[in-house]
């Protein structure tokens, strides 16, 4: 867009609306109403003195825009907490709890007002987020990484409506024991619909403060090419260190079974859709049992004597897997007391 009169600029955008607000209105609209200017009042005092200002405040959405990604999300921590804060003195049916999303992205400038796929992201980041919680994009993620105290809970890659690539969520965990409300599902017939949000496990916060390690494909295959560098290297000098013997072999087998137990346990889709995971359980002893079993066949192999021993081990392995198996098809019936 190059019209007079319109800009570029590149800042962080704040996006938060109500949970529930269909519900608050339709149960007390003047209560829902108050309540929702008072704490308008709140956000927009905690947003200017984070260095951010609002751009619009439109029914219960409130946009806002930030220099800084460390001011727009210390400032969303400010504003969900002081909101915690003043709902601890409500009813439990009257609480209104916000959900916050945080992009940073390029936008386009018309006077006080923006516009662009930055605002678009922010507004269906804030969808993914928990009530009383905050989602940021991969762009802000990158921003406060190592600047913030925080956690984060990696949620995988989103469709974005409108937008041509899916973006990578995350969920900024600011607190060691968060509360995770329950949101009424019926509020967002009429509205767009948030993306279900698969949820990998988390690991637990060993201190306060503590970061979370956000797992990444990414990280297994560094180390498949760092395998590969190394085995390479080896080879090269099993090859001009030549005395008539192979030896590379024995540390590329070994190093190779530890990265094929790693891959075995990548977390993948099947996690988020059982719900006990068991089938997640089985497919790991599945691919362990294959992968360990494959190491002993190469090593039979190459050290072939005129004997085959390596299906013993698989006899007896495969036999506790199949009765694993029988029993996890037939649970047994739990006895009525």
């Amino acid at each position: 867009m190059t019209q007079e009169g319109y800009k570029r600029k590149l800042a962080a955008i704040l996006s938060a609306d109500v949970t529930e607000y269909s519900r608050l209105m339709r149960e007390d609209e003047t209560a829902t109403i108050r309540t929702l200017t008072a704490y308008r009042e709140v956000m927009t005092t905690l947003i200017k003195q984070h260095h951010g200002r609002v751009v619009d405040a439109v029914g219960d959405n409130l946009l806002a825009e930030f220099a800084s990604v460390v001011d727009a999300v210390q400032g969303a921590i400010a504003i969900q907490k002081e909101i915690k804060s003043q709902n601890a003195q409500m009813p439990d049916n009257r609480k209104m709890l916000f959900r916050v999303g945080i992009n940073l992205g390029d936008l386009v400038v018309e006077g006080d007002r923006i516009y662009g796929d930055g605002v678009n992201i922010a507004a269906r980041l804030e969808g993914l987020a928990e009530p009383g919680g905050i989602c940021i994009s991969r762009t802000a993620y990158d921003q406060i990484e190592d600047k913030l105290p925080l956690g984060y809970e990696y949620l995988g890659e989103k469709p974005i409506k409108n937008a041509v690539k899916p973006v990578r969520a995350y969920k900024v965990l600011f607190e060691n024991n968060e509360e995770k409300p329950k949101v009424d599902k019926s509020e967002h017939k009429g509205r767009s619909k948030p993306v279900e949000i698969a949820k990998p496990s988390v690991q637990k916060i060993k201190e306060k403060g503590a970061a979370f390690k956000v797992w990444d494909r990414s990280l297994f295959y560094r180390h498949l090419w760092v395998y590969a560098g190394v085995i390479g290297f080896l080879l090269i000098i099993n090859m001009l260190t030549w005395h008539g013997s192979i030896w590379f072999h024995w540390p590329a087998l070994g190093w190779g079974l530890l990265l094929f137990l790693q891959w075995v346990n990548i977390p993948r889709k099947m996690v988020f859709e059982d719900k006990d995971n068991s089938k997640m359980r089985w497919h790991k002893h599945v691919g362990t049992y294959a992968g360990v079993i494959g190491f002993l066949f190469i090593i039979n192999m190459l050290t072939w004597h005129g004997s085959i021993w390596f299906h013993w081990p698989a006899l007896g392995w495969g036999l506790l897997l199949f009765l694993h198996w029988i029993k996890a098809a037939n649970p047994s019936p739990k006895r009525k007391s």
